[in-house]
């Protein structure tokens, strides 16, 4: 049994890989389709019909086929904060009890979209313009994800084997039948059981939504604690408590729903659009253009490889919207140097961790997608404002890698002469990364293409430049194409959860209730703010940005609005507090992603030490930001 069940996963990361090239490889397609749309429309004033039509139901198929990839890639988003404080045995048996839960929310989802697209496929429903029928389009996302919960069961027995591997002394084939055919039999318990269930404890729940609103809310953080995927715990938990308000049917109704309106919203492609853009930017080698470039240029100043440092995370951050991401690649590229040169090991961490953090900032940035779809403000506005604050905080890290090393001379080699003739060469090598974000960022400002139409320049452009470039043959096609599908599948299964659970806060009352319990204190608006962004810095200490938007801001968003603040603000407010904390000790993600870089020789403590000056100089930046709105909000405003 034990050899059957390696075998499908092996088996299953073979095919489900295929499937995702197929995807990622249609999302390619729609994307020059749309570019190819906005050239017959500047061109011949002849647009090619219904591209919303094609991107919605293409689209929603392209990224239902990176599911099974992500689920059998295991790429999901945890807390880890107290992972390292269990037992090996707790932790297996933990990982277990996730790809369970896993199991349930991709089986209970493959199961309500079949429903829905069996209800849309008997009436018959067809798009408005092209007139393709949109049964056909759900039945296949139905089936893909039903894959997908397929080779997660394979996924939970192979956390099985290892779990009773830790203390095997014998053949595990009998106990691993026996558990896999408990976790069946607790599955079917769980089908029969939920609704009687929900029925029973409806009316008690129904008495005080807001108990079971603060009940639920804090299980989701026991199971983060526990290791739990977030997307499975906000998911099933969002479905336990609807259904304990508005009945088990009502339940199954908005987590099909939700998740169909989600995977078929064309606004939304712009979100594994600029996750490819990101990933075939690295692929291309364009981390090395950005980090060569600032080198030529700060290379002769006193901590020159530093500032190239903060340079190259801004430059790299703009074409890939992650920090984490920044902070590795941008890390693997510097450090060697930074180490060669003299370089003082706390600055040089400092300053790629630091760095780091303008991946999430500088625009295009995934989580200010997120943060506009769940509060429905425009995805253009968002990435325009966030660009001043962008630039001043790359000039804030400069400001401080030029202070310390003159504060602490001994951190960093003299000044050498500049090389004029480094700086062409570098420049014209990293022209074409300047090209892509000018055409991305320039568009959305300009009106000349929507937030749609600059992802698919952006995507198709970093395909084609990794392409003539030749960094995608063999093996480094399918990561890539592979790496794609499961940050796509990883994402997009969080939001559907995060979605689902957010509607569920949304009928307890509690944005309502937080509202009247706010007003009530006898507090300015910005010291509220100031209060929310303290516990801003400790949650993004120990959790993602995508994390932390899809559980938190369906609460906040209506109070933000009911303080008098403006949601584009506040959602750039957000992502540069989330960000202090990825590198905020003790828990500060970028340090840990640091810290796997420099090996075990280097002390935690140093690397902490080297961040802690970038922190301070983060929280002036935050601090202006807060005095001085229109840092944010002045660009957005001279849109077209």
């Amino acid at each position: 049994m034990e050899r059957l069940i390696t075998t499908l996963d092996e088996w299953g990361i073979a095919l489900t890989r295929r499937i995702a090239f197929a995807g990622v490889l249609g999302m390619v397609i729609i994307a020059s389709i749309t570019i190819l749309d906005v050239a017959l429309r500047a061109i011949a004033d002849s647009p090619l019909p219904a591209m919303n039509e094609i991107t919605e139901m293409f689209f929603a198929v392209a990224i239902a086929a990176c599911f099974p990839a992500g689920l059998t890639r295991r790429i999901h988003v945890t807390v880890d904060l107290l992972a390292d404080r269990y037992r090996e045995t707790f932790t297996a048996w933990l990982k277990v009890i996730g790809a369970l839960l896993l199991f349930w929310m991709f089986a209970l989802l493959a199961w309500r979209l079949g429903n829905i697209a069996d209800h849309i496929g008997g009436r018959g429903d067809k798009t408005s313009i092209l007139q393709l029928p949109e049964g056909p389009f759900i039945w296949a996302v139905a089936g893909l994800v039903a894959l997908g919960a397929a080779f997660q069961f394979v996924v939970l027995g192979v956390e099985l084997i290892n779990a009773l591997k830790l203390k095997a002394r014998r053949s595990i084939d009998g106990l691993l039948v026996f558990y896999l055919i408990g976790a069946l039999l607790l599955t079917a318990v769980v089908i029969m059981g939920f609704e009687p269930v929900a029925n029973l404890l409806a009316k008690p729940a129904q008495a005080s939504p807001s108990t079971i609103a603060f009940l639920i809310f804090g299980l989701v953080w026991v199971l983060l604690l526990f290791i739990i995927p977030i997307a499975a715990s906000t998911g099933l938990l969002g479905v336990i408590g609807i259904a304990l308000l508005l009945g088990p049917g009502q339940s199954m109704n908005v987590f099909g729903t939700e998740a169909v309106e989600f995977i078929t919203n064309s606004q939304i492609s712009v979100l594994p659009l600029f996750l490819m853009m990101g990933v075939l930017a690295s692929a291309a080698g364009l981390a090395d253009d950005i980090y060569n470039l600032a080198h030529a240029l700060f290379g002769g100043l006193r901590g020159g490889l530093g500032l190239a440092t903060i340079g190259g995370c801004a430059g790299f951050g703009a074409v890939t919207g992650s920090s984490i991401a920044t902070a590795a690649t941008i890390g693997r590229v510097s450090l060697p140097e930074m180490n060669k040169r003299g370089y003082a090991t706390g600055l040089s961490t400092g300053c790629i961790a630091a760095g780091g953090t303008l991946g999430a900032l500088i625009p295009p940035s995934g989580v200010l997608v997120v943060y506009s779809f769940l509060t429905e403000v425009s995805i253009g506005q968002l990435f325009i404002a966030a660009i001043i604050p962008g630039i001043l905080a790359t000039l804030l890290y400069m400001a401080t890698v030029s202070t310390y090393v003159r504060l602490v001379p001994e951190s960093a080699p003299k000044s050498s002469t500049f090389d004029l003739e480094q700086i062409w060469p570098a420049l014209r090598r990293a022209t074409t990364v300047i090209a892509l974000f000018t055409v991305v960022l320039g568009g959305i400002y300009s009106g000349v293409f929507t937030v749609t139409e600059s992802a698919s320049f952006g995507a198709v452009g970093a395909f084609v430049i990794a392409l003539y470039r030749g960094e995608l043959k063999g093996t480094e096609f399918w990561r890539v194409m592979g790496e794609t599908a499961s940050i796509t599948a990883m994402i997009y299964a969080l939001i559907v959860g995060g979605l689902t659970f957010s509607f569920f806060i949304g009928i307890t009352g509690i944005p309502e209730l937080l509202k009247t319990n706010v007003g009530e204190l006898d507090l300015a608006p910005k010291a509220i703010i100031g209060l929310f962004m303290v516990i801003f810095v400790l949650l993004g200490a120990v959790m993602e940005a995508w994390a932390i938007m899809i559980i938190t801001v369906p609460i906040l968003a209506g109070l933000i609005t009911d303080l008098g603040f403006d949601l584009i603000w506040w959602g750039i407010i957000m992502v540069a507090v989330v960000e202090i904390g990825v590198i905020t000790p003790p828990f500060g993600m970028n340090v840990f992603v640091l810290k796997s870089l420099v090996g075990p020789e280097v002390p935690l403590s140093t690397v902490f030490r080297g961040v802690m000056p970038f922190v301070f100089s983060a929280f002036i930046k935050l601090a202006l930001l807060v005095l001085f709105p229109a840092i944010a909000m002045w660009l957005p405003s001279t849109m077209f």
